[in-house]
């Protein structure tokens, strides 16, 4: 196997674990819809945090790195395509990762979890204000532009149509 090889081998690689930690929150954000026992929701949520923790940013990382090394291996620097794909990932990774994190973050405190950080805010449970929360929002739009977001990347990595 040649280095270009491998490097896209590497870089499909940490596609598929992406989706495989970022399928577990999306899970958990359809879950969410269903619940409304608080601590329930603190242990879907504590599913969540896990599954995007340090070993998910990890492989967010070597999958961007490996996929610039194969712009260079692969010298696609002066096709379209490779930057379209590169503004797509910054832009749909720029929107969904605060759109989430945030929702959820305001679930997990009206459900009683500690934030996170430093000096995590106390946990205060309400039910109430947790339920309202978990009503007032879908995961379908934000699940859907990920997934069209992974669709025309895939494509464009696929085609290189320009």
């Amino acid at each position: 196997m040649d280095l270009y090889a491998s490097v896209v081998f590497i870089h499909a690689s940490t596609i598929l674990l992406f989706f495989i930690a970022h399928g577990t929150s999306m899970a958990v954000a359809f879950k969410l819809k269903q619940e409304t026992d608080p601590a329930r929701v603190r242990a879907l949520l504590e599913l969540s945090r896990s599954s995007l923790g340090a070993p998910a940013i990890t492989v967010v990382i070597i999958g961007f790195v490996s996929g610039i090394a194969v712009g260079f291996l692969g010298e696609w620097w002066g096709m379209w395509w490779i930057w379209i794909a590169l503004v797509l990932f910054v832009v749909a990774a720029g929107l969904m990762t605060p759109l989430a994190t945030n929702r959820f973050a305001k679930i997990g405190a009206a459900a009683g979890l500690p934030g996170r950080g430093k000096d995590p805010a106390p946990a205060v449970e309400d039910p109430v204000e947790m339920q309202r929360l978990i009503a007032a929002w879908s995961p379908l739009p934000i699940a859907a532009f990920g997934l069209a977001a992974f669709l025309v990347l895939l494509w464009l990595m696929l085609v290189k149509p320009f």
